[in-house]
Formats: C-alpha cells, sequence, structure tokens
C-alpha cells in the first residue's frame, strides 16, 4: 500500500510543479505577507488547492495537514503533511529553487512512513519508503560518505523571527562555520534534506520547522542510510520544530557543537 500511496504522491507532486512553473518569473503571480519575513503567493493555494483535492478524492479516510490551512481529520492510520511550495520567498524573488514536499505519517507506528519532494526547474523527484530506500528519478540514492566534519559541507536556514536571539539561529550558525569546509543556504527545507539523502551535502539542520517542512525529507534520508533526529539526539518527531540530518558519520559531532549552546 505505501507503495502506492507514494506513487500517487509522485504524480500529483508533478502536476502541482508544472502548475508553480507556469507562474513562476510570471506577472500573474500575486504576493502577499503573513508577515515582514513570510510570504505567500496565489500559487502557493493554488497548488495547494490541487495536492489537498487530489489527497482527499483518492483516500477519504486519511487525514491531511497542509501549510496554508487546508485541513482534513479524520480517524484513518496515515496524515499527510503537505508543502505546496517550499521556498516561496525564493520563488517570490524569482529564485530557481524551490519544491513540493509530500509526507505521509502513520499513527499506528507513530513515524513517517513515506515521502516524496519534487524540485520542477530541474526535474528530479526525490522519494522513499519506509524499508525500502530512497531513490531520485527512479534510481537509487545514498548520503555521502564523508566522515570528518571538518571536511563536510553543511546546510542551514533562517527562521522568521530574525529579531529573537533565541531563535534566528546565529549562535548555531557561527558555532558551526569555524568547524566545517563550507556552508549552504538553499532557501528550501526539503530541499536541503533532499540533498542530504543524494549526498550533495553532508548535513543539515534547522530550529522552528514545521512538519510539512520536514516530514518528507526525514524519511528520504533515513532510507538513503542517514541519521535523523532532533538536536539532543532523540528520534526525529515531525511535530517538535527542530532537525538535525547528516549522513550518519557526522551525526555525533555536529549534535555536540549545537548542545554545547
Amino acid at each position: 500500500m505505501l507503495k502506492k500511496i507514494t506513487q500517487f504522491a509522485g504524480e500529483i507532486s508533478r502536476q502541482a510543479g508544472a502548475l508553480l512553473l507556469s507562474g513562476f518569473r510570471s506577472d500573474t503571480t500575486e504576493v502577499s505577507y503573513k508577515s515582514r519575513t513570510n510570504l505567500v503567493t496565489n500559487m502557493d493555494r493554488a497548488s495547494e488547492e490541487l495536492l489537498f483535492k487530489a489527497v482527499a478524492d483518492k483516500y477519504p479516510d486519511h487525514s491531511i495537514i497542509a501549510e496554508e490551512g487546508s485541513r482534513k481529520d479524520t480517524l484513518g492510520n496515515f496524515i499527510w503533511y503537505i508543502d505546496p511550495l517550499d521556498a516561496t520567498n525564493n520563488y517570490a524573488h524569482g529564485i530557481p529553487v524551490f519544491c513540493v514536499s509530500i509526507g505521509v505519517y502513520s499513527k499506528e507506528l507513530a513515524r513517517v512512513v513515506a515521502g516524496v519532494i519534487y524540485d520542477p526547474v530541474h526535474d528530479e523527484l526525490f522519494s522513499a519508503v519506509s524499508g525500502e530506500g530512497a531513490v531520485l528519478n527512479g534510481a537509487p540514492v545514498s548520503v555521502s560518505s564523508t566522515d570528518d566534519i571538518g571536511i563536510s559541507v553543511l546546510a542551514t536556514g533562517f527562521p522568521y523571527e530574525k529579531e529573537n536571539p533565541d531563535k534566528n539561529n546565529l549562535k548555531q550558525f557561527s558555532a558551526v562555520l569555524p568547524s566545517v569546509q563550507g556552508m549552504r543556504r538553499m532557501g528550501s527545507a526539503a530541499i536541503d534534506l533532499a540533498y542530504v539523502a543524494c549526498g550533495r551535502i553532508d548535513g543539515y539542520w534547522e530550529p522552528e520547522l514545521q512538519p510539512w517542512d520536514m516530514a518528507a525529507g526525514a524519511v528520504i534520508v533515513e532510507e538513503a542510510g542517514g541519521t535523523v533526529t532532533a538536536y539532543n539526539g532523540r528520534v526525529f518527531d515531525p511535530e517538535i520544530a527542530e532537525i538535525i540530518a547528516t549522513n550518519g558519520k557526522i551525526h555525533i559531532p555536529l549534535i555536540d557543537i549545537l548542545s554545547s549552546l
């Protein structure tokens, strides 16, 4: 069943991705503000409407929680966490780094069991089913083999509350930066996680995230052989607003740096 769910999630992610591309760098895209730093566009909402309707029609007994407020609660086992446009700020500014992210959580197993991330600009579909490995456009992927954090390349992001030093990730960034080869800031939590899964970067951390930001990427990283936890090393939970995802080999050193603050 999970394979069929994941295949369907991939299909509708591609549909949503095509929709997003149709509005990318277009005069028809309308930008509004949830806050000074948190944007939303009409394309976010159009993508969410497409995805929500598709899932609700196909799986009426599944719950759905989507970023822009669409929600359906059922007694069924599965919860779909949907981000219809991850990296809206990139999208609104014409930066070609954004994606659709869908994670499927099992209440019975208390974990994410399937996920897809679709990057329409590069036509890259990352997906994973629990216990079946991770793939990119159908080909297996795995995390990097870097075992020295000193030569690792990491990614992170910065929360919307940039004025709050307890939440803006600057202390953590300043602590990690001297200990690694390089840092990247893609602006998309889902793409950061997908890049950990396929070995393009060695690790990623970020605070103040939402379940739809992390759910799909977490299972994809794990199925690619990586490690995903909360900051203190506890088992990843999409309802806890933080994540560390690495190739596994640099996980403890990264936890040690972040937990020392």
